[in-house]
């Protein structure tokens, strides 16, 4: 019923009541014309809508109750719209749990459905809506394993202690040993057995000359020996340690990181994943700030990656998506006002002439740095319109670089090969990399449109599955990953 027509009746009582006259006077409320019925869904729509319902879980979904087959055809309409809906995330509007989440695009799975059952895609959208990107589907699968690792109980923690030299014994071994079979980097063997052992039985038993008697040998349980090495250096490679195999407290902390924490750590990861398109642009940037790192793809594939300073954990760069939409040489700095009011005016104020040193001049209110070798934004910037303000852009500062934490800026992300990502970005107008050479050499400013405008996606991924299997965890500098869990697990 609508609104106007349900509330026609309450308003003549109330008129009625106060001793109004003018109801008697009013005029018959309109006639309401039927709103059209949606086709009918066929055989083939239905089926469709339960196949897709079945792959929820595999989807890292929490289950859906799918309709029978002989359901309503509501009940089959409202499933599909409420699986589409989850596969674009499950936290209805991520900005509102962080300013900074700004990734996940208006989407309305009500309308669409609409418009496929209008033109007879319902089977067609349907099969569209689950993911196929197989990173993704990667993590759901090891999901899976985390969950029932959690399921029987988790891990025991390691006790800190001495590191073991290799071949020596520790009381920790077997617990060592049962922590890398749990995440699978070593497999469930007996424990080694003692390496002089077997030369002497072997040389008694031939009534050799009489051996002496080796020195005392460590306990095969609690033998370090070089395959729990070779493990432990694995774990430590894909849990951004130094991997060289020896248990340092460091290391120790990464294991005892308990099994629910893991978990939590996916799922982050897999929401803010589904706040991405279903299928990525073939050409794209991608700008991973847990890495942090930066990655051109072309045709689907990865063609140019080089590490990036983002920003610190006190100014967060945000996730966002953009696009390039023009790449401008020997670029001036505008500063930004606090960053000019808290950091540039008060070094100038303690040390005369340190404006005119570093290239900066006032101009309107404004504090700018000139083009050249001392600018911030280096020689290359950019351009991409964005509400954040931040952009991607060269540096003078290339040792930083070299640092494993990049969380440096104030928020935009300096690029390790910013000239040959410029290249890249203008080879279908021409360019290489000898002109963007040229174009910095003349010392101009000079900004050049991109007529094929490349999207840029800022992420944030702190959980990876990698090629053999395993996942690679990242510290979660910024704390997101905190955030999306217990919006997760409030919902």
């Amino acid at each position: 019923m609508q609104r106007a027509a349900f509330l026609a009746p309450i308003a003549l009582a109330a008129a009625m009541a106060s001793g109004l006259c003018w109801a008697a006077a009013a005029p018959a409320p309109p006639t309401l014309q039927p709103s059209p019925q949606p086709s009918p869904l066929t055989a083939a729509d239905r089926v469709a809508i339960t196949v897709a319902l079945s792959t929820a879980s595999s989807q890292g979904l929490p289950d859906v109750a799918v309709p029978p087959a002989d359901a309503p055809d509501q009940a089959l309409a409202d499933a599909a719209i409420a699986f589409a809906i989850a596969e674009n995330g499950l936290i209805a509007n991520p900005a509102a749990l962080d300013r900074n989440f700004a990734l996940k695009p208006a989407d309305d799975a009500a309308k669409q459905f609409g418009a496929a059952r209008d033109g007879g895609r319902v089977a067609a959208w349907i099969a569209g809506v689950p993911r196929a990107d197989p990173a993704y589907l990667a993590l759901v699968k090891a999901r899976d394993g985390y969950a029932a690792i959690l399921k029987a109980g988790g891990w025991r923690p390691i006790p800190d202690g001495k590191s073991p030299k290799l071949g020596a014994s520790d009381p920790r071994v077997p617990l060592l040993r049962d922590r890398l079979v749990a995440e699978g980097f070593l497999s469930a063997s007996p424990a080694p057995t003692p390496l002089l052992a077997p030369l002497l039985r072997a040389a008694q038993d031939a009534n050799g000359p009489p051996v002496a008697a080796p020195p005392p040998e460590p306990a095969p349980e609690t033998l370090f020996d070089a395959s729990l090495a070779a493990a432990l250096a694995s774990f430590q490679d894909h849990h951004g340690l130094k991997a060289d195999g020896v248990l340092t407290a460091a290391t120790v902390a990464a294991l005892n990181v308990p099994a629910e924490a893991r978990l939590a750590a996916i799922d982050a990861n897999l929401e803010r994943a589904r706040w991405l398109p279903s299928q990525m642009p073939a050409n794209r940037i991608e700008v991973d700030l847990g890495a942090p790192d930066a990655t051109l793809f072309e045709a689907g594939a990865p063609v140019l990656a080089m590490r990036a300073i983002v920003g610190r954990p006190d100014r967060k760069t945000p996730t966002f998506v953009s696009k390039v939409t023009a790449v401008k040489f020997n670029p001036p700095w505008i500063v930004p006002a606090d960053i000019a009011a808290r950091e540039i005016l008060p070094k100038a104020r303690r040390s005369p002439g340190y404006l005119a040193r570093n290239d900066y001049y006032l101009s309107g209110g404004q504090v700018i740095q000139r083009p050249g070798p001392k600018a911030a934004l280096g020689y290359v910037k950019f351009e991409m319109p964005d509400p954040f303000g931040v952009y991607l852009h060269d540096t003078p500062s290339r040792t930083l670089f070299a640092h494993d934490k990049r969380w440096l800026s104030h928020g935009c992300m300096r690029l390790e090969k910013p000239r040959e990502l410029a290249a890249a970005v203008l080879a279908a107008q021409g360019w290489d990399r000898a002109a963007v050479d040229a174009a910095i050499a003349t010392a101009a400013t000079n900004s050049v449109p991109v007529k094929h405008q490349v999207p840029v996606y800022v992420i944030y991924r702190t959980v990876i599955a990698e090629q053999d299997g395993h996942l690679a965890f990242r510290a979660d500098v910024y704390g997101w990953d905190a955030k999306v869990a217990a919006a997760l697990a409030g919902r």
